[in-house]
């Protein structure tokens, strides 16, 4: 199980994937100074670690509100969502078309060739996903990562917009 909970308050999303703990931190998060810990609040762009505990990065995962689009960047691979106004939200990982089937309960699948290999639910600044098989746990991570950074930055919006 994938289970990813933003700490606003300590301005870190954790994420429990499987066993390993990991620790996603805002890129501002490691400047000095007030100013860049009150962009850190708003930002869309997360390091993360793996352990928690290390500071080496592991990827980048960051949110794009104007193309409703999440990036992961791990190591020298990028990849991104696509969406479409009334459809599904696609990724393209490792050569393989996954599509992820949203609910408006919080609900959603990643599918591959129409088969489920992932759900999820969505919740008040977290994100839990099941059944998976385990060779995608670190990219639904990531994934899952993405959809908290989502929600995060349209309660930004709303409250500031």
């Amino acid at each position: 199980m994938i289970q990813v909970t933003a700490r606003v308050l300590r301005n870190v999303i954790e994420i429990q994937v499987g066993g390993v703990p990991w620790e996603a931190r805002p890129i501002q998060a490691g400047q000095e100074g007030i100013g860049s810990r009150i962009a850190a609040l708003f930002s869309q762009e997360y390091h993360t670690y793996v352990p928690a505990s290390s500071e080496q990065v592991h990827s980048t995962v960051s949110y794009h509100r104007k193309n409703d689009e999440i990036r992961i960047h791990v190591g020298e691979e990028t990849w991104r969502t696509v969406s479409t106004a009334f459809g599904p939200m696609t990724i393209d990982y490792h050569g393989v078309k996954y599509t992820i089937n949203e609910r408006l309960t919080g609900r959603f699948a990643v599918l591959r060739n129409g088969q489920p290999v992932g759900v999820g639910q969505l919740g008040f600044r977290s994100c839990k996903i099941d059944e998976y098989p385990p060779e995608l746990e670190p990219f639904l991570a990531n994934l899952g990562l993405g959809y908290v950074i989502r929600t995060l930055a349209w309660e930004m919006f709303f409250a500031t917009g």
